[in-house]
């Protein structure tokens, strides 16, 4: 104890230390929560994979994070997983794709390969595509419109069937970013 300093200043002095202290771990602990809920709520947010379409890039039940505002400031590149809407007022679902084929692009699908304006393109699985579907004839993208396909070629629907089509670039929620469920 300093020379001149009564006991009861030293125990004041320590109560209020701890208190502030305290409280300093409060603030964090609410600044973390206010930005972790910002994050979510405007930047990125949580999707599950439902179904097998995406085998064997994601499988079912991960879950991923989705960047809501990269596509803001660029747009889809070719290889893009992404989360899409579609402007059905019917269908709620939200469905994740690899995007193919890009605007202005011809997409046509022979001998289970796909090509875009003509030059074949990179596969994700070894299988060959047995349905070509819709691009079973050439396919021009318009302006603001995507290709995508489902990594499990033959288990998809994806913009080879008619129900789902060309995706628009308004009906895109963002990009896939990063799994945080299951761990590994």
């Amino acid at each position: 104890m300093r020379k001149g300093y009564t006991v009861t200043y030293q125990m004041r002095k320590q109560r209020r230390q701890r208190r502030e202290k305290i409280i300093g771990y409060i603030l964090k602990f609410v600044a973390a929560v206010f930005c972790a809920f910002f994050i979510v709520r405007f930047i990125c947010f949580s999707y599950t994979i439902q179904g097998d379409s995406m085998a064997p890039t994601f499988g079912k039940g991960e879950k991923h994070l989705v960047n809501r505002v990269i596509y803001q400031v660029k747009k889809p590149s070719r290889y893009d997983i992404i989360v899409f809407k579609l402007s059905d007022e019917n269908n709620k679902n939200y469905y994740v794709k690899r995007v193919v084929g890009l605007p202005g692009e011809t997409i046509e699908i022979k001998d289970g390969n796909v090509y875009v304006d003509g030059k074949r393109t990179t596969m994700f699985s070894k299988e060959k595509i047995l349905s070509p579907g819709l691009a079973s004839e050439k396919i021009t993208l318009k302006e603001n419109q995507y290709f995508v396909l489902g990594d499990n070629y033959n288990n998809s629907e994806d913009s080879r069937s008619a129900s789902i089509g060309n995706v628009k670039r308004t009906n895109i929620v963002g990009k896939v970013s990063f799994k945080y469920w299951p761990w590994g």
